[in-house]
């Protein structure tokens, strides 16, 4: 008599993580940032920002980029532990390509402020996540030596 090997059965995080693929939430973000580019073109509210004095503004800018950077640290290494190395490279090296895309768009910007309408933190939020979905696409297609 053969006996059948039967495979453990999945539990409910194993099933579900099928579907919660990167490659879901990349298209996502994505569509995200087309949606929220285009939601803050219609807004056509503008206000008056005054600065705050320079210290408390400098102090708080410091404080919370050290705050964030190791939380994002501390995610980092969750994501590590749940997706494979490849996958991980992909994900950071697409992040990699959103700074650096947000950063040159900022600055041709700045650079042609006279001539081009005044960019917003939304429109730069949207090329960040825009521009991390596209990179993360180019080395899911081309792979990570490309």
């Amino acid at each position: 008599m053969n006996s059948v090997e039967q495979e453990p059965r999945k539990n409910l995080w194993s099933r579900m993580s099928g579907w919660l693929k990167p490659d879901w939430l990349f298209v996502f973000m994505l569509f995200a940032s087309v949606v929220l580019a285009v939601l803050n073109g219609l807004k056509t509210d503008a206000f008056q920002f005054v600065p705050p004095p320079l210290f408390p503004k400098l102090a708080l800018l410091m404080g919370t980029m050290v705050m964030l950077s190791g939380l994002a640290t501390l995610g980092a290494k969750l994501d590590r532990r749940h997706l494979d190395d490849y996958m991980f490279q992909m994900v950071a090296n697409g992040a990699v390509i959103a700074i650096i895309t947000t950063i040159f768009v900022n600055m041709i910007w700045e650079i042609g402020s006279d001539l081009l309408p005044p960019i917003t933190r939304d429109d730069l939020v949207a090329v960040m996540m825009g521009s991390w979905s596209l990179g993360y696409f180019f080395y899911r297609w081309r792979g990570l030596n490309a």
